[in-house]
């Protein structure tokens, strides 16, 4: 637990990956984030987070995303996070409707990261309707750093995904 608020990235992203595999951490990690102000421990505590599927962590997943203050790295992951929850909740609902209102939002971001990982999110809802804000995107042939990816190739990806889901 130590090595997720640490000062080495690379024992903060081993620490993400072997915490993302043990929900009973999801308190401590959600005590962890209200006192860690630094981008990449508080990127690996929402990495770990992302994999519980604790549905605690959809509304903060939410605002984090949509606070402009927090680093895009940190906004991108939330957005990651999401896209894992999607399963758990309603497309009727008002939680659901934030996000997606929050993701789409986030589409336009000025960070590649954010776009990037909102794409993925929104391709996650399992909801057709969102398809024209991805179509959208379909031109956009700006590279993402760190991802052998584009964002339109992105868009095309979570289309496809969407329109899978419509069809099984």
């Amino acid at each position: 637990m130590k090595d997720i608020v640490g000062s080495d990235p690379c024992a903060i992203v081993n620490a993400g990956t072997l915490l993302s595999g043990d929900p009973t951490t999801t308190g401590e990690l959600l005590e962890l984030l209200k006192v860690e102000d630094r981008a990449e421990p508080r990127q690996g505590i929402l990495h770990a987070l992302s994999w519980h599927g604790d549905l605690r962590t959809w509304g903060l997943m939410v605002r984090i995303l949509a606070d402009d203050r927090e680093d895009p790295k940190v906004r991108g992951q939330a957005a990651e996070g999401l896209a894992y929850m999607f399963d758990l909740v309603k497309a009727d609902s008002p939680e659901f409707e934030l996000a997606v209102k929050t993701l789409l939002k986030a589409l336009s971001d000025p960070s590649l990261e954010v776009r990037y990982n909102a794409i993925f999110a929104i391709g996650a809802t399992k909801h057709p309707p969102l398809i024209p804000a991805l179509e959208a995107l379909l031109g956009d042939s700006t590279p993402v750093p760190g991802w052998d990816d584009t964002i339109g190739k992105k868009a095309a990806d979570a289309i496809e995904r969407l329109t899978w889901s419509k069809s099984s």
